[in-house]
């Protein structure tokens, strides 16, 4: 098996010849190492794979013979019955695992719609019926049951159509919900939608046009009757029977009515799969639901993107109907932590996006008159047609001025992923340790498409290319920082002695800031690492992306 393949659901056709009946199957590969080259890690990975066995998700599909297989007599026939039954079952199961592996990682040119639920069964086939009524465009349906007890699955899989459907194990949360939804979804834009949620005609495709609007735009929603902020509208209509007219005269397409904002709730967001990428998974150390749509969308604006509000596209939302069914005590607790949760996590998220957005502009100013003034000495030489293709190029490509989520991580850190394959990030490259993980050397546990959004180095083959991690002064044997008399080492961790509490890794010759004591934490910064020096000495040093935690990922599938 592709090792590649471990962390991501793959579509197998599973087929009676006798029969005909058809299922469609979602299996995950778990933790298959397809390499001789096993770190530590990976054999502590090894070792959970004999505790844990394959989940397999059934997904809806109709039946084409419409009934029980008849009992087809007895004896020798029933037992050459019964041979020719399991032949076709493997003939088929085999071709559908061959067809999932050839179909890894296409994506279809339409929009996976992620609903995850608990126990609220009717509301979810509501929500499902009225994405088919009033979504035209080419769409998937996942949902993803957190494990209800109401039968939310089996109604899901009876429905069949474009339903495809991951019964989760246990209940893990909105967050963890979300997640797997995120890990099965192939389309080349994304809805993340709450299961009290009744779609209206015209609402994907108003909340695209705004999407599309401008090409730093990332995330959009839309507005509603129920939710907190300024997505919520007044509306005309007490009963969902009334609603539906009120929602044709609101979502007649009006781009007037799209606005940007500094916030959008979870209840309802479409973005791209390349959104996707560079901002990675929902984080997971928030309980059952709350806060955890605000860290992802302070993850979205770090990056660079803008928040959009379709003002023209209006659905329906009950409001709430998960969390509400913990009860008041018990939603307040949880709500309660997860705050906290947050609060630790990112300390004032405001002020570190409008750092880092400065940042970004001034990055933007400098390469700008870098590009302008080798313009002009090109220019000296090329001809008229050279010289307006390479006006084309650099910061009209706004490729270039989005971030990824590994931009935000320390260099020299050590990451892993499921598989427990250890890499070093070193100079915006992930370079894979092809030696076993030396002793005091703690990876990071990262997702798939954050660990991918670093480009690949060459591998570190010897030990003498392997540095312990975090780095303090004596371990550290690379060149000083520029223009510093002191002679701070790059990947050094110093704090000033004015303010002994902000911690800052010295990076690229610049310093770069720990967003929170938890950013650091999660890193494995003590303060034994920390070196002091003068405020002065620190000032001098040009100031870098902000460090920031990686996601808390519960679900060993992504």
């Amino acid at each position: 098996m592709d090792i590649w393949l471990t962390n991501w659901l793959q579509e197998s056709f599973i087929s009676n010849g006798r029969s005909g009946a058809t299922f469609i199957v979602t299996r995950i590969w778990m933790r298959r190492n397809g390499g001789s080259n096993m770190s530590t890690s990976g054999k502590r990975s090894k070792q959970r794979k004999a505790s844990s066995s394959e989940t397999v998700v059934l997904h809806a599909a109709r039946s084409r013979s419409g009934g029980k297989i008849r009992r087809q007599g007895s004896g020798k026939r029933a037992a050459k019955n019964a041979k020719l039954y399991k032949q076709g079952y493997h003939r088929g199961y085999d071709e559908g695992v061959r067809q999932g592996e050839s179909s890894f990682g296409l994506v279809f040119e339409g929009v996976s719609i992620v609903i995850p639920t608990y126990n609220q069964r009717e509301y979810v086939l509501q929500c499902v019926s009225s994405i088919e009524k009033h979504t035209p465009a080419p769409f998937e349906i996942i949902v993803v049951d957190n494990a209800s007890k109401d039968g939310t699955a089996e109604a899901m899989l009876r429905k069949g159509g474009m339903v495809r459907v991951a019964a989760l194990d246990k209940n893990r949360g909105f967050a963890g919900g979300v997640n797997h939804g995120l890990m099965m979804a192939r389309g080349r834009h994304i809805v993340v939608l709450n299961n009290d949620i009744l779609v209206t005609p015209g609402w994907l495709e108003n909340m695209m046009t705004c999407l599309d609007s401008h090409p730093e735009m990332g995330v959009v929603g839309p507005v509603t009757n129920y939710i907190g902020g300024d997505q919520q509208i007044e509306v005309p209509y007490r009963e969902v029977e009334d609603m539906w007219s009120f929602a044709a005269r609101h979502n007649r397409p009006d781009a007037t009515k799209h606005r940007e904002t500094e916030r959008l709730v979870g209840f309802c967001w479409l973005f791209s799969r390349e959104l996707l990428e560079r901002v990675g998974y929902l984080d997971e150390g928030y309980a059952v639901g709350n806060f955890e749509d605000d860290d992802w969308i302070i993850r979205a604006k770090l990056a660079g993107y803008r928040l959009g509000v379709a003002g023209d596209a209006f659905i329906h939302h009950y409001g709430s109907v998960s969390m509400k069914a913990l009860g008041e005590q018990d939603y307040e607790v949880v709500n309660k932590d997860n705050e906290q949760f947050y609060t630790q996590k990112w300390g004032d998220p405001h002020a570190l996006v409008a750092d880092t957005s400065r940042l970004s502009l001034y990055a933007k100013v400098s390469t700008s008159q870098q590009e302008n003034k080798n313009k002009t000495t090109q220019s000296k030489s090329d001809s008229p047609d050279l010289r307006q293709r390479i006006s084309t190029k650099g910061s009209s490509d706004v490729t270039h001025k989005l971030r990824r989520s590994t931009d935000f991580y320390p260099e020299g850190c050590y990451i892993s992923d499921i598989k427990g394959d250890v890499y070093r990030l070193m100079r915006g490259q992930r370079r894979k340790l092809n030696i076993p993980v030396p002793r005091g050397i703690s990876p990071v546990l990262v997702a798939k498409p954050d660990l991918l959004g670093a480009p690949e180095g060459e591998p570190l083959i010897s030990a003498g290319e392997v540095q312990g991690w975090p780095l303090e002064r004596s371990h550290v044997h690379a060149q000083p920082v520029q223009s510093n008399r002191d002679a701070l080492e790059e990947g050094m961790i110093v704090a000033a002695t004015n303010e002994r509490d902000i911690w800052y890794q010295i990076s690229g010759s610049k310093r770069r800031r720990f967003a929170t004591p938890y950013a650091a934490e999660r890193w494995g910064v003590q303060s034994g690492h920390i070196v002091h020096v003068s405020a002065n000495q620190l000032r001098t040093i040009e100031e870098g992306w902000p460090i920031i935690a990686p996601p808390q990922l519960l679900n060993e599938d992504l």
